[in-house]
């Protein structure tokens, strides 16, 4: 169970300075963005303050003002699992937004909500700025079009534009959480025999086993795909004047990496250390990102007794990925023999649950700064360090899947944050990585910033 993991046990090896890793507010983030003071056109519900209308989104979310609760109520049966349309981002320039959600609930009948079609034209009507000329706002569908055929037979689907006016709906094509976990396990093989190459001969490689374990995974080719995305949804925003709603299926997964990467494009704020914690909090856990069954937590070998846990496996390959995208896999030459690079094969098949969703977000930010190394705060170490502590189960920020589940969770058991051992909330009773990063800022800053 939760409570047993190594985060309610963890003690940092100096004291940690920092003690606002638990302090995200998200009414002091829409705040800043300009919510209720640059614009009126939003405003925060509390229809979801108990988690009541939708237990894997926020207690806070911002919605059209023109909308009431009402209306959203009969929205939320038609997006599956009740997510529906809710604002992420404000632009600063232009007050054009990114808001997200999961899929309608269309079906093969084509099925439609009139309360559904309201939110949303409510959605586009907020910005300061009208569109630029020839072009529409744009609902963005992350999925491939036999995924949206799929969906569509099962009763649920993408929207129609014929009900959905002035605005057109873009498939991405991205892929879901499966083929992404075989993709990094066929980059992992291929990363093990080309370090295994390099350990045994220094006869001049110029990478090509490096490239032909790439080619087989296809790991770069999904992290084009995002960042193609990504770049549609900022032109959409900042160039354009057009509103982008982003979803997938159910609006966790390839949802946010889209709507985080293309703020971290838009917002400077989100280039910063704390700015980008504060957009993985907002994008990430607020808006339910499954982190313990995405990483295996919790997850058991599937052979009674024997080898890694899923959550080991997917931890391995991810740390093969990050020497891969790194002067890592240049300093191993430098090692020699005696270097301690950490590879291991997985052994056993993974949850059908896990997946590397997060360390391919942290990928495509890392590709972002190669192009732009000048304009994020923090250093490739840092983005290294925070996929590590993804696995490292040291601290209780990425344990949970959405922000329910982590404020609901009681730790009843003593440890030194809570030695009378009372039922006390995951963060009296853990550390915060946000705290970690905090306190060693100067480790992790970027001299070209």
């Amino acid at each position: 169970s939760v409570d047993q993991l190594q985060a309610f046990f963890y003690e940092p090896t100096e004291k940690l300075t920092s003690s606002v890793g638990w302090s995200y507010d998200a009414e002091v983030e829409f705040r800043r963005m300009g919510l209720g003071f640059r614009t009126d056109a939003w405003r925060i519900t509390t229809i979801n303050k108990d988690f009541g209308f939708c237990p894997t989104y926020p207690r806070v979310l911002a919605v059209p003002s023109r909308i009431s609760d009402n209306v959203l109520k009969h929205a939320g049966k038609f997006r599956s699992k009740a997510r529906i349309p809710a604002l992420s981002y404000i632009h600063r320039t232009n007050m054009v937004t990114i808001t997200r959600c999961s899929q309608p609930l269309v079906g093969l009948k084509q099925n439609r909500s009139i309360q559904d079609e309201k939110l949303v034209e409510s959605v586009f009507s907020t910005g300061r700025v009208p569109p630029t000329k020839g072009q529409s706002h744009l609902i963005i569908d992350a999925r491939p079009s036999a995924n949206v055929m799929g969906q569509t037979a099962l009763g649920a689907g993408v929207e129609s534009t014929d009900n959905y006016r002035d605005c057109k709906v873009v498939l991405l094509g991205i892929q879901n959480i499966h083929v992404m976990r075989d993709s990094i396990n066929k980059l992992m093989e291929g990363n093990i025999s080309f370090f295994a190459y390099f350990k045994a001969s220094l006869s001049g490689d110029t990478g090509a086993s490096l490239r032909a374990g790439m080619d087989r995974s296809g790991w770069l080719n999904h992290i084009r795909t995002v960042l193609d995305g990504t770049l549609l949804i900022v032109k959409s925003v900042h160039s354009y004047n057009t509103h982008a709603l982003v979803h997938c299926s159910d609006g966790w997964d390839r949802t946010a990496q889209l709507c985080s990467l293309s703020e971290l494009c838009l917002d400077p704020y989100y280039r910063t250390i704390e700015g980008f914690q504060t957009l993985i909090e907002k994008e990430w856990m607020s808006f339910g990102f499954k982190f313990r069954d995405r990483l295996g937590l919790l997850s058991k070998p599937n052979r009674e007794g024997m080898g890694p846990s899923v959550g080991s496996q997917i931890h391995a390959a991810s740390k093969t990925m990050q020497y891969s995208f790194t002067s890592a896999a240049k300093n191993l030459l430098k090692q020699g023999p005696q270097g301690s690079i950490e590879l291991v094969h997985p052994t056993f098949l993974a949850s059908h649950e896990v997946s590397p969703i997060f360390t391919q977000f942290l990928d495509c930010v890392y590709q972002l700064w190669t192009q732009f190394p000048s304009h994020f705060e923090f250093s490739e170490k840092y983005l290294l360090a925070l996929n590590s502590h993804l696995y490292s189960c040291q601290f209780g920020t990425f344990l949970f899947n959405n922000e329910k589940e982590r404020t609901t969770f009681l730790f009843k058991s003593s440890n030194s944050l809570n030695p009378t051992g009372g039922p006390v909330t995951v963060s009296k009773a853990a550390y915060s990585v946000w705290d970690h990063f905090l306190t060693h800022k100067k480790d992790f800053l970027n001299p070209l910033y």
